[in-house]
């Protein structure tokens, strides 16, 4: 999947952080729901723990532009989140397209994913992480606009983009799969 992805820059994950930070970070509903949900003293704390939990600043990061993001994105794997793998059995193997396939109505409901359908960010960069073995792109952030994208294709009418979406990208040497059961099943709440 990586020979789909065009190149663009190396970068530092704070160079990763500040963008995320920038995106979701800034918004006050995610704000608060890093302090009333999770627990934690702010956005940047609780993602920051999140972060850390596979090292994140120690990896090299790569950004990469989808210049096909409507034939991309849903073939992007969910990411080792509760959240997001609760509606498989088997976690962390199925993809965005999967989701909407299988869990249509929960998508469709999500007010998340709804208002991302409706107004899709132009100025937008998933993160995510490069399985060599497998050759997957498991997502580590991004998870409400992949999914937007997937149920926009689903509806017939896939994104209109101004602008190829990018992603930022480690390269993790295996399948992952000990890495992302690890993530999956670490508590980051702390209440």
């Amino acid at each position: 999947m990586l020979n789909q992805l065009h190149f663009s820059k190396n970068v530092t994950w704070d160079d990763v952080f500040s963008v995320w930070k920038a995106n979701e970070g800034t918004d006050p509903i995610w704000q608060e729901f890093a302090k009333t949900e999770k627990g934690w003293e702010s956005w940047e704390a609780w993602r920051g723990y999140q972060a850390s939990l596979f090292r994140a600043s120690e990896r090299e990061w790569k950004v990469y532009e989808l210049t096909d993001p409507n034939a991309l994105v849903p073939k992007f794997r969910l990411g080792p989140f509760q959240g997001w793998q609760k509606h498989f059995e088997e976690k962390n193997v199925h993809t965005v397209e999967e989701l909407v396939r299988d869990h249509r109505a929960w998508v469709e409901e999500n007010t998340g994913i709804r208002s991302r359908r409706e107004n899709f960010p132009q100025d937008t960069q998933f993160i995510g992480m490069y399985f060599q073995d497998s050759e997957a792109i498991v997502l580590y952030e991004g998870h409400h606009r992949a999914a937007a994208i997937a149920l926009a294709i689903a509806e017939g009418q896939p994104l209109v983009f101004s602008q190829p979406p990018t992603i930022a990208l480690t390269s993790i040497p295996g399948d992952g799969s000990a890495l992302l059961h690890h993530l999956l099943e670490t508590k980051t709440d702390k209440v």
